[in-house]
């Protein structure tokens, strides 16, 4: 014959202040983590920190759509492409890094995209546009002189329901580069439209370019140095045979 069950003793006060002091300092492990994670990533410049420099060189700038261009060089040669993008970023975390830089010798041009993802977060229009401003006084302070084209955010499938929150975000980089010595804002997203919607220039992610996507770009970023850049600058370096040797 089983013997009746004791009743389970009922959680006490001293019990229950155990518990939720247990559950405060695992709170507290994890958030010192990730804080202590994001000081570590934040003491980092931009990848590729140790690339070449010297006349010619070009830095790319930017998110997952920077980061995942590999045919950078050969699309800008006879210029120095470096790629500076980071996957996933979002403006502040390019900001940072980009503070994080120690410049010695700056390029002859920044290449930029960024606030994508910040719009994909859900974003407003108008608090990207104020992220896209902080990184430009970080840019404006350590390279005041060089010169900055900001592409515009792609026309991609995957996001085309947050389209009308881009161009207002598009809209309020035009405003600034109109305000802004040394920054220009390059429309690159006609040419990636067929009919006023999302061509076939997009991988199966709806979201990043496909190598049709990336020539299209290459057509508007070369485009857009020869028309902003100065002349003597751009017949320098897109004549090879004038065109100096860059320094390791």
């Amino acid at each position: 014959m089983n013997e009746p069950t004791a009743p389970r003793p009922a959680v006490g006060p001293t019990r229950l202040a155990k518990s939720l002091v247990g559950l405060a300092v695992f709170t507290a492990v994890v958030g010192s983590w990730s804080v202590y994670q994001h000081r570590t990533l934040t003491r980092d410049p931009l990848p590729d920190a140790g690339g070449r420099q010297g006349d010619c060189v070009l830095w790319f700038v930017g998110s997952s759509s920077i980061h995942r261009w590999t045919t950078l060089t050969v699309d800008m040669a006879p210029w120095i492409a470096r790629n500076r993008g980071v996957d996933g970023a979002l403006l502040p975390h390019l900001r940072q890094r980009f503070a994080n830089e120690d410049v010695t010798v700056p390029p002859e041009a920044i290449v930029f995209y960024g606030g994508d993802n910040d719009i994909a977060k859900g974003e407003s229009a108008a608090k990207v546009a104020r992220r896209f401003r902080q990184f430009l006084a970080v840019k404006t302070a350590k390279m005041p002189q060089v010169p900055m084209l900001a592409l515009s955010v792609k026309p991609s499938p995957g996001r085309w329901q947050m389209r009308s929150v881009q161009l207002a975000y598009d809209r309020a980089v035009q405003d600034m580069a109109a305000h802004s010595p040394n920054l220009t804002f390059v429309d690159a997203s006609n040419g990636l439209l067929i009919g006023g919607k999302p061509g076939p220039f997009f991988v199966s992610d709806g979201v990043h370019l496909s190598a049709d996507g990336y020539r299209v770009w290459t057509q508007v970023v070369r485009g857009a140095l020869g028309t902003h850049l100065p002349r003597g600058v751009v017949d320098k370096c897109t004549a090879p045979q004038a065109r100096p040797k860059a320094q390791d």
